[in-house]
């Protein structure tokens, strides 16, 4: 059976590396193309690859899901990933060869992270696109952010899971909280498997999604 592909989605500063913060570090492989560091105490104690650019990316996840330990493979960041095939792409071609070499190179990545070896996670930043509708006016829908005509839209549904991160402020605290989304709220492309969660926010932890998964599928 294979693993959960599960992304994590928002704007920066909204928690999607943070969520990280409770995984096990002893099992837990981080594919960092960000290279900026993370946002939480400890981070040091994961298995943190730096990932120079894209063309090192596929032998890096290969390399990891070979470890006996790794359970969860997390991929710092789908967008950054997609900035530098983009660049690749217009150093290396011309024209239509420049989409045309785009589109396969993330077309083989999205293929090659489906496995059943370790649960592969995805951060990625948002995008608001504006969606015209065949009665007239136009709809705004929050999505994963992605060059490209060919992959508009069409990202969320390589995942099993899209989290988008929500950020409230607490009445009585006047603290900031961070929130996963667990299905659209027609805005988003939020989705999770039927059932799954009652709540349509829950607390921003990966973990708490990875132990209802492992529950729900038990």
């Amino acid at each position: 059976m294979y693993k959960p592909l599960i992304a994590i989605v928002g704007h920066s500063g909204s928690g999607k590396s943070t969520a990280l913060r409770n995984l096990d570090p002893k099992t837990t492989y981080i594919l960092d193309l960000e290279r900026k560091g993370f946002p939480f105490r400890n981070a040091s104690r994961f298995n943190i690859i730096p990932v120079e650019n894209a063309n090192a990316f596929p032998r890096e996840l290969d390399k990891v899901l070979k470890e006996d330990n790794c359970e969860v493979v997390v991929v710092e960041s789908f967008t950054k990933y997609v900035e530098q095939v983009h660049t690749l792409a217009t150093n290396s071609f011309k024209g239509y060869d420049i989409w045309s070499f785009y589109n396969r190179t993330i077309r083989n990545m999205l293929d090659s992270i489906k496995n059943d070896k370790a649960t592969i996670i995805f951060t990625a930043v948002d995008d608001i696109v504006k969606i015209p509708q065949i009665t007239g006016g136009e709809t705004s829908h929050r999505r994963v952010k992605v060059q490209g005509k060919v992959h508009e839209g069409a990202i969320e549904k390589e995942f099993l899971m899209v989290l988008f991160t929500e950020v409230r402020k607490n009445e009585k605290t006047e603290e900031m909280e961070y929130f996963f989304q667990t299905n659209t709220d027609g805005v988003t492309s939020a989705k999770t498997p039927m059932g799954m969660f009652d709540e349509l926010l829950i607390p921003n932890d990966i973990v708490t999604v990875l132990e209802k998964a492992e529950e729900y599928y038990a």
